[in-house]
């Protein structure tokens, strides 16, 4: 129940692509293993954003900063990610993060992020981690 009834939360959940860091990921030409990323924790969950669609090896994701534990939003490399599924965004914080970019880019066709674009991304990176990046490792 609404305990305050002149507040009215309009925020509609959004749907988005998600994965979780690798608890391990191998760092520079040494093979260095190292838990999570430097601005990620190993296992975390990230909302991810966008990606770079020409390239097939980045994406920009949102998620809570190892250190500061704010919401932030970067690059970050496809091979570092696992466990990609679709999933209702309910923090109106990290909606409009994902949104954020859209304004102020000229996107072609696309003025908000939809649920069809989340399940393109779903789908399209693991494939890109077959076929680009597991002759990286």
């Amino acid at each position: 129940m609404n305990e305050n009834p002149e507040r009215t939360d309009d925020f509609v959940p959004i749907w988005c692509a998600t994965a979780n860091l690798k608890k391990e990921n191998t760092f520079g030409e040494e093979g260095i293993k190292r838990r999570g990323t430097k601005h990620f924790r190993g296992g975390a969950k990230v909302y991810i954003a966008d990606a770079y669609w020409g390239m097939c090896n980045s994406v920009t994701v949102v998620g809570h900063h190892r250190a500061s534990g704010r919401y932030v939003k970067i690059d970050i490399h496809v091979k570092r990610l696992e466990n990609f599924r679709l999933e209702l965004v309910y923090s109106p914080k990290v909606a409009a993060l994902i949104q954020s970019d859209l304004h102020n880019k000229n996107y072609v066709g696309r003025s908000y992020y939809t649920k069809e674009y989340a399940e393109k991304i779903v789908a399209a990176i693991p494939l890109w981690i077959e076929n680009y990046h597991t002759r990286e490792e």
